[in-house]
């Protein structure tokens, strides 16, 4: 699903929602490139962790990643700096890096992307 949108590589950041304070949480990111707007959305959420959050965030690249990444033990230890708010471990970890501004960290059991506008 990510790479369909080339990893959201040059795409703006300028939301961030929680879901409501249970189980299963969710993790909302709303991005746009010029016309185009897409909210992905993050389904099971059990930690999270944000670094960076600046005025301006530009997206990198946003990934998911597994224990033979390269940069698998970065995530966790960002994801290790986050608060975790249930003794469940999700199934998968995502990070988001940046050009500018906030990096992520997100373990989660599923994501969806909705596109909205634009191309």
């Amino acid at each position: 699903t990510l790479a369909t949108w080339n990893h959201f590589h040059d795409w703006y950041l300028d939301t961030i929602r929680i879901g409501p304070n249970q189980e299963p949480r969710t993790l909302a990111l709303g991005l746009y490139l010029e016309s185009a707007r897409t909210t992905v959305t993050f389904e099971g959420v059990t930690c999270f962790s944000v670094e960076g959050l600046g005025l301006l965030n530009i997206v990198y690249s946003l990934r998911i990643i597994d224990a033979s990444d390269k940069n698998y033990d970065m995530a966790i230890a960002a994801l290790n700096k986050g608060e975790r708010l249930s003794k469940r471990k999700a199934s998968q970890v995502a990070f988001m890096y940046s050009s500018l501004g906030a990096e992520l960290a997100i373990e989660f059991d599923s994501l969806s992307v909705a596109h909205t506008n634009g191309e």
